[in-house]
């Protein structure tokens, strides 16, 4: 019992990290490259990638620009593919410049989404070798980290997890993804989770009243209160697949994850799955990242209504 008990606690904290590990995905830091990936953000991508690829043909690649440049290619890149050839560039051609480690993250990232756990921890520890003190040594370890649990690894993921905790400095939100992933680590080492019990229960059942021989008169039962209507948290998703191949599904979520977002799987008609993303508040802040989720998973994502 207290084995499946250990289980269940496992995997429901894999299921959470998994959720709240967003995606930080370094955007660049130069006004005219911001000016190319607000292009894309706002829905206007293959002009983006013209400004961009225009820019690029007007530097040297000895120009100091020209790693953040390529970089920002790879940011606004159409397709997964093209992302990555464009940031391999920068971490081997560029792997002295300040934007390699950034490289090496997001393509960890873009592993994770494919799938290639191997990679995403070969990634990661070459950046902890080769960039020990950069400061995206906390977001290099949370992901390192999911991977490395993927592939039961726990304490290549718990060393991890503990270093990017030294490092994480003032980063309040990444901290609490780090400590929170990090509650893996007692789980696997052997730590049971004892289940959460209300605080009346904990001192042992009530004791009995005396027995009465008197007849009482029962007081009256109040009718049961009627249940809160439920307000849905996240009325907005954004529908990216219907699919009904299980390794297909499971692969467009994990791209999903990977761009920062929760995936859901609601059942549709004839086997089909509806892969989607989420949660927005407002169909505007869903359809403000439409571009984004179609450079992460590909197809033509739209916004829908959750169930």
């Amino acid at each position: 019992m207290m084995r499946r008990i250990l289980v269940l606690a496992t995997l429901a904290l894999a299921a959470m990290a998994g959720a709240l590990a967003a995606q930080v995905s370094f955007p660049p830091t130069t006004p005219r490259f911001q000016d190319v990936v607000r292009l894309a953000q706002d829905g206007y991508g293959d002009s983006a990638r013209i400004v961009i690829a225009r820019m690029l043909s007007r530097m040297t690649k000895t120009d100091t620009a020209f790693p953040e440049a390529l970089y920002t290619a790879g940011y606004v890149a159409r397709t997964g593919d093209s992302t990555s050839a464009l940031l391999k560039r920068v971490a081997v051609e560029y792997s002295s410049s300040p934007w390699a480690d950034k490289a090496q993250v997001r393509l960890a990232q873009l592993a994770y989404g494919n799938g290639d756990m191997a990679d995403v921890i070969a990634r990661v520890t070459r950046l902890f070798a080769d960039y020990p003190g950069s400061p995206v040594i906390p977001t290099a370890a949370l992901w390192g980290a999911r991977a490395a649990f993927e592939q039961q690894k726990m304490q290549q993921a718990c060393d991890w997890l503990t270093r990017g905790l030294a490092l994480v400095g003032d980063d309040l939100e990444l901290r609490n993804q780090l400590q929170f992933t990090r509650q893996r680590c007692a789980v696997g080492s052997g730590v049971q989770m004892a289940p959460v019990v209300p605080e009346t229960l904990r001192a042992g059942p009530p004791p009995r009243p005396a027995p009465d021989t008197a007849k009482r008169v029962p007081a009256p039962v109040p009718p049961p209160a009627a249940p809160p209507a439920r307000t849905p948290a996240s009325p907005w998703r954004i529908q990216v697949a219907a699919i009904k191949d299980k390794a297909v599904i499971r692969r467009v979520a994990q791209k999903i994850e990977a761009a920062g977002f929760t995936a859901y799987q609601v059942p549709g008609p004839g086997g089909v799955t509806r892969v989607q993303a989420g949660p927005f508040a407002t169909r505007a802040a869903a359809a403000a990242q439409l571009a984004k989720l179609k450079r992460a998973a590909g197809g033509s994502p739209f916004v829908t209504p959750a169930p």
